[in-house]
């Protein structure tokens, strides 16, 4: 990971719904190649933080800069999204075979048939899911599943993957076999993750630096073991103790 290249920046971050502010972000840098996981109960605001990043969640105040350039005046938000990919802890797959859910991104973006067979194929073997390729994703279990929506979205090779509670409400077996994907996967990738979850045990597994959320604010942000040993609060200290 180069610490001195930034990738993504937000600054003054706020959403708001009604009278309500549900985040507020004074400042926040994603890392070049990094793994920055982003902690907190439900409703602390992961899922928020992450849309507003990804130009999925409209923004009440402040902006985003990717590469620094401004996302809107200087870098369009069509070509910022084109650049990032979003997971959601649902896959959200269509009714079609695995290959189909997997090329779907590619064939949005015009790639060529050739190309999208080779591409698609060499991300159902990343992820260990090439059997299935001819299978209705009606039929495929939670965990089948998620692997589908992970290789759909490494398929489009995004320069950031916002990945939000990608192992919420699996079994321990799948999402043990899940986690043991991305811990292989991401030395491999070149890809920068922005990874959403309540769970430290898969902030440990996967993380080098943690943002700590609660009530659409961040509390803490720094290296995992840093965040650890030097917690600026007992609520940040609730969770070292998981």
């Amino acid at each position: 990971m180069n610490s001195s290249s930034t990738i993504l920046e937000g600054r003054n971050l706020q959403v708001r719904k009604g009278r309500t502010v549900i985040l507020d972000i004074p400042e926040i840098s994603i890392l070049e190649g990094e793994f920055l996981s982003v902690i907190g109960n439900n409703g602390a605001g992961k899922t928020t933080l992450l849309q507003a990043l990804c130009c999925l969640t409209k923004l009440s105040r402040g902006g985003m800069y990717f590469k620094g350039q401004k996302v809107g005046p200087e870098c369009s938000p069509i070509d910022y999204r084109r650049k990032v990919t979003m997971v959601f802890q649902e896959p959200l797959l269509f009714d079609a075979t695995v290959f189909n859910n997997v090329a779907s991104g590619l064939s949005f973006r015009g790639m060529k048939r050739k190309e999208i067979e080779i591409v698609v194929n060499e991300n159902l073997e990343r992820f260990g899911i090439k059997h299935l390729r001819d299978r209705s994703a009606r039929t495929l279990s939670s965990g089948e599943a998620r692997k589908t929506g992970l290789a759909r979205a490494f398929s489009l090779k995004p320069e950031i993957l916002f990945l939000d509670e990608p192992f919420g409400s699996l079994d321990p077996l799948a999402r043990d076999q899940l986690l043991n994907d991305l811990e292989r996967v991401i030395p491999q990738s070149g890809v920068t993750f922005v990874f959403a979850t309540h769970d430290p045990e898969e902030v440990l597994r996967l993380s080098r630096r943690i943002a700590v959320l609660s009530g659409g604010k961040i509390l803490q942000i720094d290296e995992t073991q840093k965040v650890l040993q030097h917690p600026v609060n007992e609520f940040v200290v609730s969770f070292s103790k998981r």
